[in-house]
Formats: structure tokens, sequence, C-alpha cells
């Protein structure tokens, strides 16, 4: 049962999630400018190039200061993306596998089906498919005969 929380630690509650917006939405920030600056190294290129073309210089290479704007862009957008994503997991699974046991390991509940065709393959031959529970269930409820005169 949970507990009613008192004003002040509703105060608190909701300043940690206010200061929590806040530092992700700085971060969102931190990303945009690294993208924007990353789209204006680009373009500033593609500017380049063209202007080597124009003068036909084109064996020259590209100039520092757009080098080191287009490296700084993209440590800035990788800085960025790594604090919004949260808490990185362990590359080996044995970290989150020690605290289960045996048993829950192969558990998968979300694969259980309790509508199949068991149910008719294998009740008893003097039994009627309608006397089966939630026959409804069944697309297409089929009577099941031993096929001895084959033999």
């Amino acid at each position: 049962m949970p507990t009613a929380l008192n004003p002040i630690e509703e105060e608190e509650e909701e300043l940690i999630s206010l200061v929590l917006n806040m530092v992700s939405s700085f971060w969102r920030g931190v990303v945009g400018l690294g993208l924007f600056a990353l789209a204006h190294a680009a373009f500033s290129a593609a500017q380049h190039r063209s202007y080597m073309r124009l003068t036909e210089k084109e064996n020259e290479t590209l100039p520092i200061d757009i080098v080191l704007q287009t490296l700084l862009a993209f440590v800035l957008a990788i800085y960025g993306i790594v604090h919004i994503s949260g808490e990185f997991k362990d590359m080996d699974a044995s970290s989150e596998l020690k605290n289960k046991t045996f048993d829950t390991l192969r558990n998968h509940p979300s694969f259980y089906m309790f509508s199949h065709r068991g149910r008719v393959l294998f009740c008893s031959p003097n039994r009627e498919v309608s006397t089966i529970p939630n026959a409804q269930a069944l697309p297409n409820p089929l009577q099941l005969r031993k096929l001895e005169h084959l033999h």
C-alpha cells in the first residue's frame, strides 16, 4: 500500500523532476547545436569545393577551420547523445543473469498458449468435441476417429 507523502517530500519530488527535465533538455540542446554545426561545416565544405572548382585548384585540401569545426561538432553531438541515452548495460549477460535461477532462465510466459488443438487430439474417443470446455475457441471443431480401416 503506497504511503502518502507530506508536502515537503512532494515539493522535493517535483523539484527533482523539474531538474531532470531541465538537464535532459540541456543535453538535447547540445545535440541540436552539434548537429547544426555539422550541417554548417558540410555546407562550408561544399561551398569551398565549388570555389576550388571555379578557380581550377581542385587538388587542395579543406581549410583547417572547416576540419576543426567538423570534428568539434561531431564530438559535441556524440557527447550529448551519450548523456541523453542513459545508463549503459554490460556487454556480457552474466551480470543480469546472476540473480536468476536456472528454472526462470527459460521461462517465457508470453509464449504460453492454452488454446491449441491438443485438447481435441488427446481427448477420450467416446467424448464429443462439443463437451470440451471452451469449444468456441476452436475455429472448426473436428471429431477425430480412429483410422483402423486403413490397416
